[in-house]
């Protein structure tokens, strides 16, 4: 019981700097379809709470293209943005907070987020849209992608087959796909099984390294140097928040690395394959307007897969690893520096 409150107390104090440091916004833009002077659709100023699990550039960007969505849309909301610093004991106290405030709606960015907002708004009419959750049905966030309740939203999951065969492109004999990973967080462990999945099929085999912290990353990379071919990044808030610590061992290890997310490669990782985490956010956003101003139930809304990927190689990655723009991997790729 003493540890209980200790650990409550903890969580708390961590809370405070957050939500000092959060921010308050009011989205709203004009359009020539639109009815009133402030650019909404309707009069109401939508309370929305944003609760997201800790600060690195995919959420970031889920989190700006939700808000700037909600603005293209017309939709007058005042957003209160917590973050959890990555504290699964602060993402149950920002979404208890939310309720408490009787917001609107939750918008919660990533797994552990939505899975503390689904909890909280138990027994209450606030809806929840999500984004940056792989495998909602998995993770008990929803029953499945069309049986809704009070909660639904945009998943990040993408095919990993293709980026999976361009292994064999980079590498003559290819066949061992390394993977880092956190051991606590169901949204890994459901990639993981399905990278697994997707390499037995295509005769190549996974080597993985469970992670708890970032301090973690040099260890497991180094770990795998020894057995691996190609490093696949999957989405995973661990690894994406040293991402550019990630691609950089690599590299000192002559290791390709591929990612299904596409900013990662601006952050050094030789090549990505994927989704837009802004888009996914303005995803979100039309998913929310239609919920508040165009007043449909949300159990009428079911769980929406990305839409539109997007093919990026790190041009000093690539040298650094001695390939070249002609390797039929880069194919339809855009090269950035």
């Amino acid at each position: 019981m003493k540890s209980n409150m200790i650990k409550k107390i903890i969580a708390l104090a961590l809370l405070v700097p957050v939500v000092l440091t959060g921010c308050s916004e009011t989205a709203a833009k004009s359009s020539d379809n639109e009815n009133n002077s402030d650019g909404s659709k309707d009069d109401k100023m939508y309370k929305i709470g944003i609760s997201q699990l800790q600060e690195h550039p995919s959420l970031d960007q889920a989190r700006e293209g939700f808000i700037d969505g909600l603005k293209e849309l017309g939709v007058a909301a005042e957003v209160d943005y917590v973050n959890a610093q990555g504290d699964i004991a602060n993402t149950q106290i920002i979404s208890e907070k939310f309720v408490k405030d009787k917001a609107d709606m939750i918008y919660s960015i990533a797994t552990l987020s939505a899975q503390s907002a689904k909890q909280a708004v138990k027994g209450t009419d606030i809806p929840v849209v999500f984004s940056a959750v792989t495998d909602p049905v998995y993770s008990q966030i929803v029953k499945s992608s069309s049986e809704i309740e009070n909660v639904t939203g945009v998943t990040d999951k993408v095919e990993v087959s293709e980026i999976l065969k361009s292994a064999k492109d980079f590498k003559e004999g290819a066949e061992v796909i390394g993977i880092i990973y956190n051991i606590g967080e169901s949204n890994s462990e459901v990639q993981v099984e399905e990278v697994k999945a997707a390499a037995e099929k295509l005769g190549m085999k996974v080597e993985t390294v469970g992670i708890t912290t970032v301090n973690d990353i040099p260890h497991a990379v180094n770990t795998l140097a020894k057995k691996i071919d190609v490093l696949y990044i999957i989405s995973d808030n661990v690894v994406a928040s040293s991402i550019s610590l990630v691609a950089k061992l690599c590299v000192e290890n002559n290791i390709v690395t591929l990612s299904t997310i596409e900013s990662q490669a601006a952050d050094g990782i030789l090549m990505s394959n994927g989704l837009n985490y802004y888009e996914l956010g303005k995803q979100a956003a039309e998913m929310a307007e239609k919920i508040l101003a165009g007043g449909a139930d949300i159990k009428t809304i079911p769980v929406e897969q990305p839409s539109g990927l997007k093919k990026t190689v790190n041009v000093k990655t690539m040298e650094a690893l001695g390939l070249t723009k002609d390797n039929k991997a880069f194919e339809g790729a855009e090269f950035i520096e």
